[in-house]
């Protein structure tokens, strides 16, 4: 996925991590409530949702 825009003013490294927090959460590791620091999980939230709906998309 190149489109970043719902991780606009993260830094490198905040957006890597978020990428791998939403990975670990969507392979039901994790949850939502333990992605630290807590500001991140509006953004895990967001990349998980970009992943279903470019599934979505693709599928059509």
């Amino acid at each position: 996925m190149t489109d970043e825009k719902h991780l606009a003013g993260l830094t490198e490294a905040q957006k890597r991590l978020t990428k791998a927090y939403a990975t670990t959460v969507m392979g039901e590791v994790r949850t939502i409530a333990d992605v630290k620091p807590t500001v991140l999980q509006h953004f895990v939230e967001l990349e998980i949702a970009e992943r279903e709906i470019s599934v979505l998309v693709s599928e059509y």
